[in-house]
Protein backbone atom coordinates (compact mmCIF):
# COMPACT_ATOMS: atom_id res chain seq x y z
CA UNK A 1 0.00 0.00 0.00
CA UNK A 2 2.89 2.53 0.87
CA UNK A 3 4.77 1.90 -2.06
CA UNK A 4 1.43 2.35 -4.29
CA UNK A 5 0.55 5.47 -2.49
CA UNK A 6 4.20 6.68 -3.52
CA UNK A 7 4.20 5.76 -7.23
CA UNK A 8 0.60 7.31 -7.56
CA UNK A 9 2.30 10.26 -5.66
CA UNK A 10 4.82 10.56 -8.44
CA UNK A 11 2.75 9.83 -10.98
CA UNK A 12 0.85 13.22 -9.90
CA UNK A 13 3.85 15.06 -9.92
CA UNK A 14 4.63 14.44 -13.96
CA UNK A 15 1.31 14.83 -14.63
CA UNK A 16 2.03 18.49 -13.67
CA UNK A 17 5.11 18.74 -15.35
CA UNK A 18 3.21 18.09 -18.63
CA UNK A 19 0.80 20.27 -17.09
CA UNK A 20 2.76 23.31 -16.91
CA UNK A 21 5.09 22.19 -19.48
CA UNK A 22 6.06 25.64 -20.79
CA UNK A 23 7.16 26.58 -16.66
CA UNK A 24 9.05 22.90 -16.86
CA UNK A 25 11.05 23.19 -19.85
CA UNK A 26 11.75 26.76 -19.26
CA UNK A 27 13.74 25.79 -15.71
CA UNK A 28 15.14 22.63 -17.31
CA UNK A 29 16.47 24.73 -20.26
CA UNK A 30 17.79 27.84 -17.84
CA UNK A 31 19.53 24.33 -15.26
CA UNK A 32 20.91 22.64 -19.16
CA UNK A 33 22.84 25.88 -20.03
CA UNK A 34 24.18 26.80 -16.47
CA UNK A 35 24.94 23.24 -15.97
CA UNK A 36 27.04 23.11 -19.29
CA UNK A 37 28.83 26.19 -19.03
CA UNK A 38 30.23 24.92 -15.47
CA UNK A 39 30.71 21.45 -16.10
CA UNK A 40 32.45 22.12 -19.17
CA UNK A 41 35.09 25.09 -17.13
CA UNK A 42 35.42 22.15 -14.88
CA UNK A 43 36.67 19.66 -17.11
CA UNK A 44 39.18 22.22 -18.54
CA UNK A 45 40.01 23.25 -15.01
CA UNK A 46 40.58 19.57 -13.69
CA UNK A 47 42.21 18.88 -16.86
CA UNK A 48 44.77 21.51 -16.91
CA UNK A 49 45.50 20.66 -13.23
CA UNK A 50 46.47 17.20 -13.48
CA UNK A 51 48.56 18.07 -16.76
CA UNK A 52 50.17 20.32 -14.67
CA UNK A 53 50.78 17.74 -11.70
CA UNK A 54 51.95 15.22 -14.73
CA UNK A 55 54.33 17.92 -15.70
CA UNK A 56 56.27 18.86 -12.30
CA UNK A 57 56.74 15.26 -11.77
CA UNK A 58 58.75 14.92 -14.74
CA UNK A 59 60.61 18.29 -14.47
CA UNK A 60 63.15 19.60 -12.18
CA UNK A 61 63.15 20.16 -8.63
CA UNK A 62 64.67 23.94 -9.45
CA UNK A 63 64.85 26.36 -12.07
CA UNK A 64 67.15 28.95 -12.20
CA UNK A 65 66.60 31.92 -14.43
CA UNK A 66 67.58 35.29 -15.26
CA UNK A 67 64.78 38.58 -16.15
CA UNK A 68 65.69 41.29 -17.80
CA UNK A 69 62.75 44.33 -17.50
CA UNK A 70 60.52 41.14 -16.59
CA UNK A 71 61.24 38.82 -19.79
CA UNK A 72 63.54 35.85 -19.59
CA UNK A 73 67.38 36.38 -20.74
CA UNK A 74 70.31 33.80 -21.15
CA UNK A 75 72.23 33.22 -18.55
CA UNK A 76 76.15 32.91 -18.11
CA UNK A 77 77.46 29.48 -17.94
CA UNK A 78 79.63 30.93 -14.88
CA UNK A 79 76.30 30.41 -12.75
CA UNK A 80 76.58 26.48 -13.36
CA UNK A 81 79.59 26.06 -11.78
CA UNK A 82 78.50 28.49 -8.77
CA UNK A 83 75.59 26.59 -8.76
CA UNK A 84 77.08 22.89 -8.58
CA UNK A 85 78.54 24.03 -5.39
CA UNK A 86 75.21 24.59 -3.29
CA UNK A 87 74.66 21.87 -0.41
CA UNK A 88 71.80 19.46 -1.29
CA UNK A 89 72.25 19.88 -5.30
CA UNK A 90 72.39 16.64 -6.23
CA UNK A 91 72.45 17.79 -10.24
CA UNK A 92 73.05 21.15 -12.14
CA UNK A 93 72.48 20.95 -15.62
CA UNK A 94 72.40 24.42 -17.97
CA UNK A 95 69.86 23.78 -20.68
CA UNK A 96 69.28 25.73 -23.97
CA UNK A 97 65.57 25.22 -25.03
CA UNK A 98 63.04 27.72 -27.47
CA UNK A 99 60.40 27.07 -29.95
CA UNK A 100 61.30 26.07 -33.05
CA UNK A 101 59.01 25.93 -36.77
CA UNK A 102 58.93 22.70 -38.88
CA UNK A 103 57.28 24.80 -41.78
CA UNK A 104 53.55 23.72 -40.70
CA UNK A 105 53.05 26.90 -38.84
CA UNK A 106 52.91 25.09 -35.13
CA UNK A 107 55.36 26.08 -32.63
CA UNK A 108 57.23 23.05 -31.39
CA UNK A 109 59.82 23.06 -27.82
CA UNK A 110 63.24 22.04 -28.27
CA UNK A 111 65.38 21.49 -25.66
CA UNK A 112 69.46 20.62 -25.60
CA UNK A 113 70.30 19.18 -22.51
CA UNK A 114 73.59 17.42 -21.06
CA UNK A 115 72.74 14.01 -22.29
CA UNK A 116 75.25 11.70 -20.43
CA UNK A 117 73.91 13.55 -17.09
CA UNK A 118 70.45 13.66 -17.97
CA UNK A 119 70.00 10.33 -19.04
CA UNK A 120 70.65 9.18 -15.62
CA UNK A 121 67.94 11.07 -13.61
CA UNK A 122 64.98 8.42 -13.07
CA UNK A 123 61.58 9.54 -14.54
CA UNK A 124 62.82 12.80 -16.30
CA UNK A 125 60.95 13.74 -19.17
CA UNK A 126 62.13 12.16 -22.43
CA UNK A 127 63.81 8.82 -21.18
CA UNK A 128 60.86 6.59 -20.83
CA UNK A 129 62.04 5.87 -24.42
CA UNK A 130 58.91 3.53 -26.33
CA UNK A 131 60.20 3.10 -29.78
CA UNK A 132 64.15 3.21 -30.34
CA UNK A 133 66.44 4.49 -27.59
CA UNK A 134 67.53 7.90 -25.97
CA UNK A 135 69.94 9.88 -27.12
CA UNK A 136 73.88 8.36 -27.10
CA UNK A 137 76.60 10.74 -26.14
CA UNK A 138 78.39 12.22 -28.80
CA UNK A 139 75.60 12.45 -31.72
CA UNK A 140 75.06 15.67 -32.65
CA UNK A 141 71.20 16.01 -34.27
CA UNK A 142 70.23 13.67 -32.66
CA UNK A 143 66.52 13.90 -30.93
CA UNK A 144 64.11 12.02 -29.12
CA UNK A 145 60.76 13.15 -29.66
CA UNK A 146 57.24 13.20 -27.85
CA UNK A 147 54.54 10.97 -29.52
CA UNK A 148 52.48 14.25 -30.29
CA UNK A 149 55.51 14.99 -32.74
CA UNK A 150 54.29 11.98 -34.51
CA UNK A 151 50.53 12.61 -34.30
CA UNK A 152 50.58 16.35 -36.02
CA UNK A 153 52.79 15.14 -38.35
CA UNK A 154 50.52 12.18 -39.24
CA UNK A 155 47.34 14.98 -39.42
CA UNK A 156 49.43 17.73 -40.97
CA UNK A 157 47.73 18.84 -44.57
CA UNK A 158 51.10 16.99 -46.05
CA UNK A 159 50.77 13.97 -43.35
CA UNK A 160 54.25 12.78 -42.67
CA UNK A 161 54.57 9.43 -40.78
CA UNK A 162 57.60 10.15 -38.60
CA UNK A 163 59.44 7.05 -36.99
CA UNK A 164 62.98 6.37 -35.55
CA UNK A 165 65.38 6.91 -38.15
CA UNK A 166 63.38 9.46 -39.92
CA UNK A 167 64.68 13.23 -40.48
CA UNK A 168 63.25 16.29 -39.47
CA UNK A 169 64.20 19.65 -40.82
CA UNK A 170 63.66 22.72 -37.94
CA UNK A 171 63.98 26.48 -39.24
CA UNK A 172 66.98 27.77 -37.51
CA UNK A 173 67.37 31.61 -36.15
CA UNK A 174 68.69 32.51 -39.53
CA UNK A 175 65.87 31.06 -41.25
CA UNK A 176 68.33 28.42 -42.79
CA UNK A 177 67.48 24.54 -41.98
CA UNK A 178 69.16 22.28 -40.29
CA UNK A 179 68.29 18.35 -40.08
CA UNK A 180 67.91 16.06 -36.94
CA UNK A 181 67.40 12.18 -37.02
CA UNK A 182 64.76 10.49 -34.73
CA UNK A 183 66.72 8.53 -32.18
CA UNK A 184 63.87 7.63 -30.01
CA UNK A 185 60.05 8.02 -29.05
CA UNK A 186 59.34 8.76 -25.95
CA UNK A 187 55.85 8.90 -23.80
CA UNK A 188 54.67 11.21 -21.43
CA UNK A 189 51.73 11.50 -19.27
CA UNK A 190 51.43 15.41 -19.80
CA UNK A 191 50.39 16.79 -22.73
CA UNK A 192 51.14 20.81 -21.79
CA UNK A 193 54.87 19.77 -21.30
CA UNK A 194 56.03 17.22 -23.22
CA UNK A 195 53.57 16.07 -26.06
CA UNK A 196 55.42 18.00 -28.33
CA UNK A 197 59.03 18.60 -27.39
CA UNK A 198 62.01 17.61 -29.04
CA UNK A 199 65.42 16.72 -27.01
CA UNK A 200 68.52 17.25 -28.82
CA UNK A 201 71.89 17.21 -26.92
CA UNK A 202 73.23 21.25 -26.14
CA UNK A 203 75.47 22.33 -28.60
CA UNK A 204 73.03 21.19 -31.09
CA UNK A 205 69.94 23.37 -29.97
CA UNK A 206 73.02 26.25 -29.39
CA UNK A 207 73.33 25.92 -33.38
CA UNK A 208 69.45 25.99 -34.07
CA UNK A 209 68.57 28.78 -31.75
CA UNK A 210 71.94 31.14 -32.34
CA UNK A 211 73.40 30.82 -28.71
CA UNK A 212 76.89 31.37 -27.61
CA UNK A 213 78.48 28.68 -26.02
CA UNK A 214 79.40 30.60 -23.00
CA UNK A 215 75.22 31.24 -22.05
CA UNK A 216 72.12 28.79 -21.61
CA UNK A 217 68.86 29.57 -21.26
CA UNK A 218 68.16 28.06 -17.74
CA UNK A 219 69.97 25.75 -15.02
CA UNK A 220 67.92 22.44 -13.99
CA UNK A 221 68.24 21.26 -10.58
CA UNK A 222 67.77 18.01 -8.84
CA UNK A 223 67.80 17.36 -4.81
CA UNK A 224 69.81 15.35 -3.18
CA UNK A 225 67.15 12.70 -1.86
CA UNK A 226 66.27 14.18 1.98
CA UNK A 227 67.48 17.45 1.31
CA UNK A 228 64.85 20.65 1.80
CA UNK A 229 63.91 22.16 -1.50
CA UNK A 230 63.28 25.64 0.17
CA UNK A 231 66.87 25.79 1.92
CA UNK A 232 68.39 24.83 -1.12
CA UNK A 233 66.56 27.36 -3.65
CA UNK A 234 67.25 30.11 -0.44
CA UNK A 235 70.76 28.94 -0.55
CA UNK A 236 70.92 29.76 -4.42
CA UNK A 237 69.12 32.99 -4.36
CA UNK A 238 72.07 34.18 -1.15
CA UNK A 239 75.07 33.13 -4.04
CA UNK A 240 73.36 34.85 -7.33
CA UNK A 241 71.37 38.21 -6.29
CA UNK A 242 70.89 38.60 -9.86
CA UNK A 243 69.16 34.91 -10.23
CA UNK A 244 65.32 34.26 -10.36
CA UNK A 245 64.98 31.15 -8.46
CA UNK A 246 61.26 28.68 -9.13
CA UNK A 247 61.35 26.06 -6.72
CA UNK A 248 58.33 23.19 -7.96
CA UNK A 249 56.21 24.80 -5.89
CA UNK A 250 56.55 28.20 -7.90
CA UNK A 251 56.49 26.43 -10.79
CA UNK A 252 53.02 25.40 -10.23
CA UNK A 253 51.78 28.43 -9.18
CA UNK A 254 53.24 30.24 -12.40
CA UNK A 255 51.93 27.40 -14.37
CA UNK A 256 48.48 27.97 -12.95
CA UNK A 257 48.47 31.26 -13.65
CA UNK A 258 49.40 30.60 -17.56
CA UNK A 259 46.79 27.90 -17.75
CA UNK A 260 44.04 28.28 -14.96
CA UNK A 261 43.40 31.72 -13.55
CA UNK A 262 40.41 32.82 -15.71
CA UNK A 263 38.22 29.33 -14.73
CA UNK A 264 36.99 32.32 -11.97
CA UNK A 265 35.49 34.51 -14.71
CA UNK A 266 33.80 31.39 -15.91
CA UNK A 267 32.39 30.33 -12.39
CA UNK A 268 31.36 33.80 -11.61
CA UNK A 269 29.46 33.68 -15.41
CA UNK A 270 27.92 30.26 -14.11
CA UNK A 271 27.09 31.78 -10.49
CA UNK A 272 25.04 34.03 -11.91
CA UNK A 273 22.79 31.64 -14.26
CA UNK A 274 22.92 29.41 -11.41
CA UNK A 275 20.62 32.40 -9.24
CA UNK A 276 18.45 33.21 -12.29
CA UNK A 277 17.56 29.60 -12.41
CA UNK A 278 16.46 29.64 -8.38
CA UNK A 279 15.19 33.00 -8.82
CA UNK A 280 12.97 31.41 -11.68
CA UNK A 281 12.06 28.26 -10.17
CA UNK A 282 11.46 30.21 -6.95
CA UNK A 283 9.29 32.79 -8.89
CA UNK A 284 7.38 30.11 -10.72
CA UNK A 285 6.57 28.14 -7.40
CA UNK A 286 5.28 31.10 -5.67
CA UNK A 287 3.77 33.25 -8.33
CA UNK A 288 0.41 32.40 -9.58
CA UNK A 289 -0.42 31.64 -5.05
CA UNK A 290 -3.58 31.83 -5.49
CA UNK A 291 -4.20 28.38 -7.96
CA UNK A 292 -1.41 26.33 -6.06
CA UNK A 293 -3.18 27.08 -3.26
CA UNK A 294 -6.34 26.19 -5.09
CA UNK A 295 -4.64 22.97 -5.77
CA UNK A 296 -3.26 22.41 -2.36
CA UNK A 297 -6.53 22.95 -1.19
CA UNK A 298 -8.31 20.54 -3.61
CA UNK A 299 -5.64 18.20 -2.77
CA UNK A 300 -5.85 17.70 1.30
CA UNK A 301 -9.68 17.83 0.73
CA UNK A 302 -9.27 14.67 -1.17
CA UNK A 303 -7.28 13.45 2.19
CA UNK A 304 -3.65 14.19 0.87
CA UNK A 305 -1.57 15.45 4.18
CA UNK A 306 1.14 17.99 4.13
CA UNK A 307 3.50 15.55 3.75
CA UNK A 308 1.83 14.24 0.50
CA UNK A 309 2.06 17.64 -0.65
CA UNK A 310 5.69 18.48 -0.01
CA UNK A 311 6.31 14.94 -1.67
CA UNK A 312 4.71 15.98 -5.13
CA UNK A 313 6.83 18.78 -5.09
CA UNK A 314 9.67 17.38 -4.45
CA UNK A 315 9.52 14.60 -7.37
CA UNK A 316 9.20 18.05 -9.57
CA UNK A 317 11.67 19.59 -8.78
CA UNK A 318 13.93 16.52 -8.42
CA UNK A 319 12.80 15.43 -12.09
CA UNK A 320 13.67 18.99 -13.01
CA UNK A 321 17.20 18.97 -11.80
CA UNK A 322 17.78 15.59 -12.68
CA UNK A 323 16.63 16.67 -16.13
CA UNK A 324 18.75 19.70 -16.93
CA UNK A 325 21.89 18.35 -15.37
CA UNK A 326 22.31 15.36 -16.97
CA UNK A 327 21.49 16.61 -20.44
CA UNK A 328 23.96 19.70 -19.42
CA UNK A 329 26.30 16.74 -18.34
CA UNK A 330 26.32 15.13 -21.46
CA UNK A 331 25.87 18.20 -23.54
CA UNK A 332 29.34 19.61 -21.76
CA UNK A 333 31.26 16.05 -22.34
CA UNK A 334 30.59 16.53 -26.20
CA UNK A 335 31.10 20.04 -26.39
CA UNK A 336 34.23 19.77 -24.44
CA UNK A 337 35.78 16.85 -25.55
CA UNK A 338 34.32 16.20 -29.17
CA UNK A 339 33.98 19.67 -30.08
CA UNK A 340 37.32 20.80 -28.31
CA UNK A 341 34.80 23.39 -26.04
CA UNK A 342 35.22 26.32 -29.14
CA UNK A 343 35.03 29.56 -27.37
CA UNK A 344 34.98 28.57 -23.66
CA UNK A 345 38.83 27.23 -24.29
CA UNK A 346 40.01 30.41 -25.67
CA UNK A 347 38.20 32.52 -22.70
CA UNK A 348 40.05 30.36 -20.30
CA UNK A 349 43.28 29.41 -21.46
CA UNK A 350 44.15 33.00 -23.77
CA UNK A 351 47.02 32.75 -26.07
CA UNK A 352 48.37 29.67 -24.61
CA UNK A 353 45.40 27.52 -26.23
CA UNK A 354 48.04 27.72 -29.04
CA UNK A 355 50.94 26.48 -27.67
CA UNK A 356 48.50 23.61 -26.81
CA UNK A 357 49.46 21.21 -30.19
CA UNK A 358 47.89 18.23 -27.86
CA UNK A 359 44.89 19.90 -27.49
CA UNK A 360 43.00 20.77 -23.92
CA UNK A 361 44.06 18.51 -21.28
CA UNK A 362 40.26 17.33 -20.04
CA UNK A 363 39.62 15.14 -16.94
CA UNK A 364 36.26 14.05 -15.75
CA UNK A 365 36.33 13.05 -12.09
CA UNK A 366 33.45 11.86 -10.33
CA UNK A 367 33.81 14.45 -7.36
CA UNK A 368 33.10 17.38 -10.83
CA UNK A 369 29.97 15.45 -11.44
CA UNK A 370 28.91 14.60 -7.87
CA UNK A 371 29.28 18.62 -7.38
CA UNK A 372 27.05 19.40 -10.45
CA UNK A 373 24.36 17.04 -9.40
CA UNK A 374 24.54 18.50 -5.97
CA UNK A 375 24.83 22.64 -7.28
CA UNK A 376 21.96 22.01 -9.81
CA UNK A 377 19.72 19.47 -7.49
CA UNK A 378 19.65 21.17 -3.69
CA UNK A 379 19.32 24.82 -4.69
CA UNK A 380 16.33 23.75 -6.47
CA UNK A 381 14.69 21.92 -4.10
CA UNK A 382 14.91 24.44 -1.66
CA UNK A 383 13.80 27.13 -4.16
CA UNK A 384 10.38 24.77 -4.66
CA UNK A 385 9.57 23.06 -1.33
CA UNK A 386 9.73 26.04 0.72
CA UNK A 387 6.58 28.15 -1.49
CA UNK A 388 5.17 24.40 -1.08
CA UNK A 389 5.58 24.27 2.17
CA UNK A 390 3.80 27.97 2.61
CA UNK A 391 0.72 26.73 1.01
CA UNK A 392 0.45 23.66 2.17
CA UNK A 393 -0.25 24.88 5.24
CA UNK A 394 -3.51 26.01 3.84
CA UNK A 395 -6.83 25.38 5.00
CA UNK A 396 -9.13 23.62 2.59
CA UNK A 397 -12.20 25.46 4.40
CA UNK A 398 -10.37 28.39 3.19
CA UNK A 399 -9.40 27.13 -0.42
CA UNK A 400 -12.89 25.61 -1.60
CA UNK A 401 -14.84 28.42 -0.51
CA UNK A 402 -12.74 30.94 -2.31
CA UNK A 403 -11.81 33.25 0.22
Amino acid sequence: MGFQKHTNLASYALGNLFKYRLRSTAIVVALIVSTTLLCSTEFIHQGVLTDIENSLEEGPDIVVQQLEAGRQKSIPLSWFSNISQVSGVKVAMPRVWGYADVGSGRFLTVMGINVTDYQDIPGATGTEIEEGEFIQTGNERSIVIGQGIVDLMNTASNPVEIEVGSVISLISYNQSLIEFTVAGIFGSKSKIYSYDMIMTDIQSARELFGISNETCTDIAIWNTPGAYLNDVAFRIENRLVDARVLSREAIHNAMLRTYGDRAGIVALIWTILLLTVLLLAFTVSSAGSDEARREVGLLKALGFDTVDVLEIRMIESLTQSLLGSSFGISISIIYTFLLGAPGLAGLLLGWNLVLLNGGIPLTISSITIFVIYTVAIIPILVATVIPAWRNALTDPDVVLRGI
